[in-house]
């Protein structure tokens, strides 16, 4: 498991000098900021990162036309601003002018208008004070890098440098900096070269590897990591660190709750898309799913039952589809594997799917390795009025299931069954219509 090392520093407040020597591995990096969370590489999204524990944050640099570095992960920036064109032909001055598109990216929760930043922005606030794993996203940029670093007075102990290029990472070498070699597995060379780190994609990971590496003094980075199966197979493997898009999910520093916190419109740990994310709706202070022509799910992995054995959840659930088809969903699995109904490939997903449809009635399916099998159908139920919610009960024993319409009298379906069990994970979803979730609790 990974050692939530974000307590600790909550416990014991920012120190002045960061060293990566004194983390206990393997260590959560917060990739772009923790983008699944806050918007990418933005100072507010690294402070939030910062405030809540978070030691680790990542940082994509580009040179820009005057020589300068901002911070942004493509090579346009068409996807996370109001404008257009290639990053390298803005200036630093026309850099700080772009707008982010923070609420349409992330679906709500922050407000437009933030600034992407400089790299002397982020050192000057954050150099020596947090960790930082700067990659040289451009293919002159890692000497400018440096250069600003070493300008700042930046401890080389509190940076370590990325690149997938070798040429990149033999430059940070020869200057003292400590480098993740990105995509490489090739541990012989990066012992003979002296660099310190290899980066390979966490499908590529293989305990063989770590063993070569760890063999040869060489460490081990794997990306990118956002669901706890993977973390549990990587650090199996025997990773030193991980790059997650949700570090405190992943380290499993972020509580657990049982109920949603949908009227606060923010993004929670492990609100991770199966298929699609979502989106808030700040009128009814709810989340859900936006009207398509298929089957949606999200995983909601900052809820979980205290006692995942027995447990009942209650939610309210609103359905915009009157077709027999549609409908809105729950989703209990054995652990997060992504559920992705529409294209039949869910591996490793195992659970019940709680349906509750446009016409009123429900159904009850089991999912075994990510086939859905009908278990209990109703009929007859009573269609709810367009824009109203209903009100729905799961409740989870060791043999049985019952899931019961409690704004209706007489709709009840119960199964016995214990093919999977337990089943603590609960994900969310919508098929063929638009779907609002609210009041969701766990007991």
């Amino acid at each position: 498991m990974v050692v939530p090392a974000g307590a600790r520093a909550r416990a014991a407040g920012l120190r002045s000098r960061v060293d990566f020597a004194d983390l206990s591995r393997p260590f959560v990096i917060a990739h772009r900021g923790g983008s699944l969370q806050v918007p990418e590489h933005t100072m507010e999204g690294y402070r939030f990162a910062v405030d809540q524990g978070l030691e680790v944050l990542e940082q994509d640099v580009v040179t820009l036309a005057d020589g300068g570095l901002g911070v942004m992960h493509d090579g346009t920036v068409d996807r996370m601003t109001t404008s257009s064109g290639n990053v390298a032909d803005h200036t630093s001055v026309t850099w700080e002018q772009l707008e982010i598109d923070a609420s349409v990216i992330l679906g709500g929760g922050w407000p437009d208008g933030l600034r992407p930043p400089l790299f002397e922005d982020v050192l000057t606030e954050f150099g020596n004070r947090v960790l930082l794993c700067a990659e040289a996203k451009s293919g002159d940029a890692m000497g400018p890098m440096i250069d600003a670093l070493e300008r700042h007075g930046i401890s080389p102990a509190s940076v370590l440098l990325q690149s997938f290029a070798l040429t990149d990472c033999r430059l940070a070498r020869s200057r003292g900096w400590g480098v993740i070699w990105l995509g490489s597995t090739d541990v012989a060379r990066a012992a003979a070269e002296g660099i310190g780190w290899i980066g390979p994609p966490a499908g590529r990971l293989t305990s063989a590897i770590c063993t070569a590496a760890h063999a040869a003094g060489v460490k081990v980075a794997c990306y990118t990591v956002n669901r706890r199966h993977q973390r549990d197979d990587v650090i199996a493997a025997g990773v030193d660190a991980i790059f997650s898009d949700d570090p405190r999910y992943i380290a499993g520093d972020a509580g657990r709750r049982a109920s949603d916190l949908f009227a606060r419109q923010t993004w929670l740990p492990g609100m991770l898309p199966d298929t699609s994310r979502g989106r808030f709706h700040p009128d009814d202070s709810s989340w859900g799913l936006d009207v398509s022509d298929t089957v949606h799910s999200t995983l909601m992995g900052f809820l979980a039952p205290l006692d995942p054995a027995v447990f009942t959840l209650h939610l309210d659930v609103r359905v915009d589809g009157t077709c027999r088809r549609s409908g809105g969903s729950v989703l209990l699995s054995t652990d997060d594997h992504p559920y992705r109904p529409s294209s039949r490939s869910s591996p490793g997903v195992n659970g019940y799917l709680f349906t509750v449809r446009g016409d009123g009635s429900l159904d009850v399916q089991r999912v075994v390795d990510g086939v859905a099998t009908t278990l209990a159908s109703s009929t007859g139920g009573t269609a709810p009025l367009p824009g109203t919610y209903v009100q729905l009960r799961i409740t989870v024993t060791a043999s049985e299931l019952t899931f019961t319409r409690t704004d209706t009298a007489g709709q009840t379906l119960t199964v016995a069954d214990a093919t999977c069990r337990p089943v603590p994970v609960v994900h969310l979803g919508s098929a063929f219509a638009g779907v609002r979730f609210r009041d969701v609790v766990l007991s």
